[in-house]
């Protein structure tokens, strides 16, 4: 189950990234031409039917020199030639390490894998990675590893970005090491490539999931609050030149699901009818009145904001409790010792 969890956030965050870069390039009114550095999101969602919220933050880059992996890594490595993807998710509870091939056989793909695995990750973060499983999809192989744990992952995220990102890149990843001080926070570090070239996109994030207050009525989130820090700005790499405006690649999504209807009150700072321009944006298309998705963009104006939130009217249930929790832990615990002496039998 961790397993499938780091895999999960990590897919998430590259994701959340990419559907941030699609939306904004894909709207009726995207400049005629762009240029851009580094792209930049936070994403908070609140799930109103579990009193959870996730947090994730992260940079995206094609330009090595802003992003990339430790250069003790070779990422130009022939086992590497036709890697679409590598991966790696680190929590104090564990680690995955993902490789994803393609136009490769499952057992060169495991092979590759390994050479990689051996010959620059376990050098690099000893963590002691143990094959894990192999599975193929539409042409695509993906290996998988698991690992052990980090001790403190606030000093070895401090660690990765100084080996992973330019000195002066600032902007959202100034969040990285605040956010890693929450409880079950994981560090991720991803790259991705199409098959038979070593043109790298890099990505680096962080993210952890808690409760969130119920009850009926307005709710309020706190984005700085959910990032640990006391003000937000946009990277001066994250500036996209375009025509016939110019704005930032940053961008703060907060996304509001529930089983009951959901309605937009009000938000710090003022909201903006127009999408890339300073303020928050209320997605007026989203078809379901049981989901609100605002989002905060920075426009032109690099001035931080030392306010970000957004009040919101709806229920909120209850999360579990710690006996419920009891209860179900020591019902998964009977289950599995039954299905263990059955198989053994």
């Amino acid at each position: 189950m961790g397993r499938k969890i780091a895999v999960f956030l990590a897919m998430l965050i590259f994701g959340i990234a990419v559907a941030g870069c699609g939306t904004c390039l894909a709207a009726d009114s995207q400049p005629s031409s762009i240029t851009f550095e580094v792209m930049e999101i936070a994403e908070v969602s609140v799930n109103c039917t579990t009193a959870q919220v996730t947090v994730e933050c992260g940079v995206i880059s094609t330009n090595a020199t802003l992003v990339h992996f430790p250069a003790e890594i070779n990422m130009n490595a022939t086992e590497l030639k036709n890697a679409t993807q590598i991966t790696l998710v680190v929590s104090t509870s564990g680690s995955v390490l993902y490789f994803v091939f393609n136009n490769t056989e499952a057992a060169g793909a495991e092979k590759y894998a390994n050479v990689t695995v051996e010959t620059y990750f376990e050098q690099y973060f000893g963590l002691s990675f143990t094959y894990n499983s192999t599975s193929t999809f539409n042409g695509y192989v993906n290996v998988t590893f698991t690992g052990i744990g980090v001790g403190n992952l606030t000093e070895f995220t401090q660690g990765l970005m100084g080996d992973c990102l330019i000195p002066d890149l600032g902007g959202f990843s100034q969040t990285f090491v605040p956010i890693t001080k929450e409880v079950g926070a994981c560090v991720l570090l991803g790259a991705f490539k199409e098959s038979g070239d070593f043109k790298w996109t890099y990505t680096m994030g962080v993210a952890y999931s808690t409760i969130f207050p119920d009850g009926s009525g307005e709710h309020t989130v706190d984005v700085l609050d959910m990032l640990n820090v006391e003000l937000l700005a946009p990277s001066d790499y994250a500036f996209i030149i375009a025509v016939p405006n110019s704005f930032y690649a940053s961008t703060v999504v907060l996304d509001i699901t529930s089983d009951t209807t959901v309605t937009f009150i009000s938000c710090v700072p003022d909201q903006t009818m127009i999408p890339y321009t300073r303020g928050w944006y209320i997605d007026p298309s989203v078809p379901s009145p049981t989901q609100l998705i605002g989002t905060f963009f920075f426009g032109g104006d690099n001035t931080p904001v030392t306010e970000l939130s957004l009040t919101f009217s709806g229920v909120i249930i209850p999360e579990f409790t710690a006996q419920m929790c009891m209860a179900v832990l020591m019902l998964i615990s009977v289950v599995a010792v039954a299905f263990k002496k059955r198989f053994n039998s």
